[in-house]
């Protein structure tokens, strides 16, 4: 699990996450609904959904 102290700058989940960008290193992604009734914050959610 990360370090709650040392969460990285972009989105928390980018270190171990195999579909992270350059983006996901550098900007941290806002909290959106995705479908209804289903939230995500994740720059890639539209693609990952389902998964």
């Amino acid at each position: 699990p990360p370090n709650l102290a040392e969460l990285p700058v972009g989105c928390e989940f980018q270190p171990r996450c195999p579909r992270a960008t350059e983006l996901c290193v550098a900007e941290r992604p806002l909290l959106r609904e995705i479908a209804p009734g289903r939230m995500s914050a994740c720059h890639y959610a539209e693609e990952v959904l389902g998964v």
